[in-house]
C-alpha cells in the first residue's frame, strides 16, 4: 500500500513523484491507485495553487477589488519567463534606473521617466559584450541574469548580463494614470527605442565603449528581439528569438487548437476526451434553457448571468485559458499533462464535475468563479487610476497591436465554440473606447504586420526557436523561415541550461545558439 502519501511533511516534488507513477486508463481497476489519488487530491493543492496563485497575484486588488477570473487567466498566459534555476553561487545583480523620453518620436515634447534596468557583471571584462535579455509584460526579476542558457553563454564570453523593464509593466511606469490618452505611449517601436537608448547609455561608459551587443527575449520580448534587429540592424550583432509570435492576427483559433493537440498527444485521448465531454456538457445546458444548472455546477457567482451572451463566452474562455495556461509551459521531460490529467480525473467520475472542480483547485478555491463580463470591463476602467501590474498595459497592446484572441474559433480543440474572438474585441471597445472597434482593430493589426513583416522579418543575424507543440508557434516563424522546432517543447523551452534531461532536439537547439553567438562575436 502507498501509505506515505498522508504524510504531513511531504514536499511537492514528492507527491509529483507519486503522480508520475500513475497509469493513464487504470483508475477504476487498481485499487492502489484509487488510494493514491484520493491523497493526491489533499496533498496536491496544497502545493500547485500556491504557485499559481502567485503568479496571478493575490485574488484581491487594491481596496478589496476582485480580480475576475478571466483577468486572473488571461494573466498566466502572459506572465513572464519560468524562473531561472537556482543558482549555486550567490550573484551581485545591480539595479539602474535610466532616464526615458515618454514620446521618442517627438522632439518638442520633453517629459522624461525613469527606466529600470538590472546588470549583473560578475563575469565581465572591460570590452567584452553585453548581452542583453529583454523584458516583455511582466516584472522582471533577477534570476532571468543569474542562470540559464543566455547566463552560462554570456559567461563563456566574459560578457555583462543586462535585463531591461519594458515601459508600462513592473515597476517603469512612464505616467499615470493608465488612461487611453496616456496609453498611446504604450507600443512596441516606443519600447523598442526605449532599449536602443538604454545600450547608448551603457557604451557611453569606457568599459563598455568597445562591446558588441547581443539580445533575446522570449514570448513577446522575442518578438521585440527579432523587430529590434529590424528596425535598428546596426546596433546589436545578432539576436535569439525564443517563442517569438510575429504575425499579428486578431482571431488567434489555432492557439488552443494546439493546446488541444499537446493533450491530447502528452495526455492522452481519454484526458482530451474529458475537457471536450465536459465542455459539450456545459453547452448544452445553456443553449437548452438550463443556464442556471450549468452554473450551479461550475460554481458561478450569483452575478453571473446565465441568459448573457458575453458572460458565456466568459466563462468558456476562462476554462480554456486554465488548461492553456497548463500546457503553454509544460515540459515533456517531467511528463507535465500527464500529471495533471491524472488529477483532473481523480477529482470526480464526472467529467462536468471534474472540469469545474479542477478549475476552481487552479484558481487556488475561490468561493465562487467570478466571470461576469461588465465585471471584467468594470476591473479594467478600475485598473486605468489602480496599477494592477501587466494586466491592463498588456491588454490595450493587444487591442492596439496584436490582437492575439484565442478564440474557439477551431473545431479541433476540447474547448467547444462558445467563445469567438468577439469577446476581446468588444472588450477593447468598452475599456477604451470607440476608437477600438472591431474595424480599427483589424486596421491597426493589418498595420502591425505591414509594419514589421508578419513571420518573414527582413532580418540576418536572428536565431528563433518555436516548440512544436507550442501554441503560440502558429503565429511565428516556422521551417520555412528557418526557425529552430523543438519537438513537443512548448514556450520558451530552450531558456534553461544544457541539461541531463533535455531531449535530442531540445539539446541540439542550445548548442546551436552557443555556436551562433561565437560566430556573431566573431
Amino acid at each position: 500500500m502507498i501509505t506515505d502519501l498522508g504524510a504531513t511533511n511531504l514536499d511537492y516534488d514528492t507527491v509529483m513523484a507519486h503522480v508520475r507513477r500513475i497509469e493513464v486508463g487504470n483508475y477504476s481497476q487498481n485499487s492502489e491507485l484509487s488510494i493514491m489519488l484520493k491523497y493526491i487530491l489533499i496533498v496536491l493543492p496544497v502545493f500547485i495553487p500556491l504557485a499559481f496563485a502567485a503568479s496571478l497575484g493575490d485574488s484581491q486588488g487594491s481596496d478589496d477589488v476582485e480580480i475576475p477570473a478571466f483577468v486572473q487567466t488571461l494573466r498566466e498566459l502572459y506572465r513572464g519567463p519560468p524562473p531561472g534555476q537556482v543558482s549555486t553561487t550567490r550573484a551581485n545583480v545591480e539595479t539602474r534606473w535610466i532616464s526615458q523620453k515618454l514620446d521618442n518620436f517627438n522632439v518638442s515634447n520633453e517629459e522624461v521617466w525613469d527606466d529600470r534596468v538590472l546588470i549583473n557583471e560578475d563575469y565581465f571584462v572591460d570590452g567584452s559584450p553585453i548581452f542583453i535579455y529583454l523584458g516583455g509584460e511582466w516584472k522582471i526579476e533577477p534570476s532571468a541574469i543569474t542562470s540559464g542558457l543566455w547566463v552560462d553563454i554570456a559567461r563563456e564570453h566574459n560578457g555583462s548580463l543586462v535585463y531591461t523593464e519594458h515601459r508600462f509593466f513592473g515597476e517603469s511606469i512612464p505616467i499615470k494614470p493608465l488612461s487611453t490618452a496616456n496609453l498611446k505611449y504604450q507600443n512596441v517601436e516606443q519600447a523598442l527605442a526605449d532599449v536602443v537608448n538604454v545600450i547608448n547609455v551603457l557604451k557611453k561608459e569606457d568599459k563598455y565603449k568597445d562591446s558588441k551587443v547581443v539580445i533575446s527575449g522570449c514570448s513577446y520580448s522575442a518578438t521585440m528581439a527579432v523587430w529590434l534587429k529590424l528596425l535598428y540592424p546596426d546596433v546589436i550583432v545578432g539576436s535569439w528569438a525564443s517563442s517569438a509570435p510575429l504575425e499579428a492576427k486578431v482571431d488567434f483559433k489555432d492557439y488552443m487548437k494546439v493546446v488541444g493537440k499537446a493533450y491530447r498527444e502528452l495526455g492522452g485521448d481519454y484526458c482530451y476526451n474529458i475537457i471536450d465531454n465536459a465542455t459539450s456538457q456545459y453547452e448544452q445546458l445553456f443553449a437548452s434553457g438550463n443556464g442556471t444548472e450549468a452554473k450551479k455546477i461550475l460554481n458561478l457567482c450569483d452575478d453571473f448571468d446565465e441568459n448573457d451572451e458575453q458572460d458565456q463566452w466568459q466563462i468558456f474562455s476562462t476554462i480554456a485559458n486554465v488548461f492553456a495556461g497548463i500546457a503553454q509551459y509544460q515540459k515533456p521531460e517531467n511528463y507535465d499533462l500527464a500529471q495533471y490529467c491524472s488529477v483532473l480525473r481523480s477529482f470526480d467520475p464526472d467529467d462536468a464535475v471534474a472540469v469545474s472542480k479542477f478549475v476552481q483547485w487552479r484558481l487556488n478555491y475561490p468561493a465562487c468563479v467570478n466571470t461576469r463580463y461588465k465585471g471584467t470591463v468594470a476591473y479594467y476602467k478600475w485598473s486605468m487610476d489602480n496599477y494592477d501590474g501587466s494586466g491592463l498595459a498588456w491588454f490595450y497592446q493587444t487591442c492596439r497591436e496584436f490582437g492575439w484572441f484565442q478564440s474557439s474559433g477551431s473545431k479541433s480543440q476540447p474547448f467547444g465554440s462558445s467563445f469567438p474572438a468577439t469577446l476581446y474585441t468588444d472588450t477593447c471597445h468598452d475599456v477604451f473606447g470607440s476608437g477600438y472597434s472591431s474595424a480599427r482593430i483589424e486596421r491597426y493589426i493589418r498595420a502591425t504586420n505591414k509594419k514589421y513583416g508578419g513571420v518573414n522579418p527582413a532580418v540576418e543575424n536572428v536565431y528563433m526557436t518555436q516548440g512544436g507543440l507550442d501554441p503560440w508557434s502558429k503565429v511565428g516563424a516556422g521551417l520555412a523561415q528557418n526557425a529552430t522546432i523543438i519537438p513537443q517543447a512548448s514556450h520558451c523551452s530552450d531558456s534553461g541550461s544544457i541539461s541531463a534531461t533535455d531531449s535530442p532536439g531540445l539539446r541540439a537547439a542550445k548548442e546551436r545558439l552557443a555556436k551562433l553567438v561565437r560566430e556573431w562575436l566573431a
